[in-house]
Formats: C-alpha cells, structure tokens, sequence
C-alpha cells in the first residue's frame, strides 16, 4: 500500500474510532466533550516573544501558550492517541500567534515543522498543519522535510538537539523569492527552527520569524 493510501486508511480509522470510543476532555477526562469549559481558559492566548538557546539569525520568535500541564495533555492526546479534536481547541491560540508577526497569514507562506515519516504514518496527520487549518490558516504545501532519520528530541541536550538536527532538513525550490513563516507547536531549544530557517533560506526564502503554539517553561520570554 502506498504513503498515501497508508495516511488515508489511518485517518478514516482514527474518524471511525472516534465515532464510537467515549469522548471526554483532553485536559481534565470530564466527559463527553473534546475540550471542557473549564479547561477552555487554560488555552487563552497570550503572545511573548521568545529567546531561544541557539539564535534564529535575526528573525522574532513568538508563541501563544506554556507549554505545561494543560497544553502538554491536550498535545499527548492529540499525537499519541490522535484526537484532532482536541487540536482545534488550541487552533485560535497558534492564529494568535501566526498574525502577531504575519497580520495578513495570505501575505507570507506558513511552513510547517515536518514531523519524521514514521510518525507521521502513525498518526494520519500533521499536528501543525491540523492546527493550522483549524485556525483558518492554510499552511504552505510545498515546504519542508527531512532528508534523514534523526533521532527523538526528548530528553537531549541544547548541543545534542542542534547536532541532531543539523542539515537534516531540505526546503522545497517553490519557496524560492516567497516571505516565509515558520510554525511549530512547541518551541524548547529552538534547535528545530534554526535547521529549518537554514533550508529554507538555502531554497531563497525570506524568513520573516516562527509562530509557535507554545513554548518550553524555561525559556526566556518577553511581552509584545
């Protein structure tokens, strides 16, 4: 069975699951609803600009959220037991963020962090991207990918995610002459974006910044 094919048969799956598995909140397991009202304040925006360990090359970073408890669980259940519901609960939370450095999203190519391909298989879907159109957003369709397997980022060093990461990314040749921005769900060393400001502007891109739905608690933030 080809990619493709692959990604559909899980995704009509993961629907067909849902259908019938009990419902209940990503965040707190109140049941019957994919975010409760309760937990639905743990995912208001609030956007801060954010330092990261190893330099973009000059443009900003931002995210919406911390990435702690709630939006921790409500990631986990998304990429681990795939509740797409789940995602489009934190969808306004990355718009807030993409339009803090894109006002008009139409106006620049939004490129999604690639996920590795067996994850991807796995899941049926692209976090990022889900959330993206969740948001009212339309993510880039030809943007980045990795070239290489490279290792989980969990548990690494700064150092390590960097050499990890290093020229394992390759942006498409349509970015070429476009505004690009950069859009993640987590943000920690920033490792991930650095490699992917560098493929895409060896494609030449312009990299405007990176939009991300949250970020680590320990990084160093500022308001805007």
């Amino acid at each position: 069975m080809s990619s493709p094919s692959v990604a559909v048969t899980t995704s009509w799956m993961r629907e067909a699951v849902g259908l019938v598995a009990p419902l209940c909140c990503a965040i707190c397991g109140s049941p019957d609803t994919s975010v409760c009202a309760r937990c639905r304040p743990l995912l208001r925006p609030r956007v801060v600009g954010v330092e990261l360990s190893v330099p973009l090359g000059g443009p900003p970073v931002v995210a919406a959220l911390v990435y702690a408890g709630p939006v921790a669980s409500l990631l986990a259940a998304a990429k681990e037991h795939g509740r797409v519901d789940a995602l489009r609960a934190a969808a306004p939370a990355l718009a807030c963020a993409v339009r803090a450095l894109a006002p008009d999203p139409s106006a620049v190519r939004l490129v999604a962090m690639p996920s590795a391909a067996r994850a991807r298989r796995r899941r049926g879907f692209g976090a990022v991207e889900e959330l993206l159109r969740a948001g009212g957003l339309r993510p880039a369709r030809s943007g980045l990918s990795l070239r290489r397997d490279v290792d989980d980022q969990a548990g690494l060093s700064a150092e390590a995610r960097r050499l990890n990461l290093e020229g394992a990314m390759v942006a498409s040749a349509r970015l070429r002459g476009h505004r690009v921005l950069l859009v993640d769900d987590v943000v920690t060393t920033g490792s991930t974006l650095v490699e992917a400001a560098r493929a895409a502007r060896a494609a030449g891109a312009l990299v405007v910044g990176a939009a991300c739905l949250a970020y680590a608690v320990k990084r160093r933030v500022s308001t805007r």
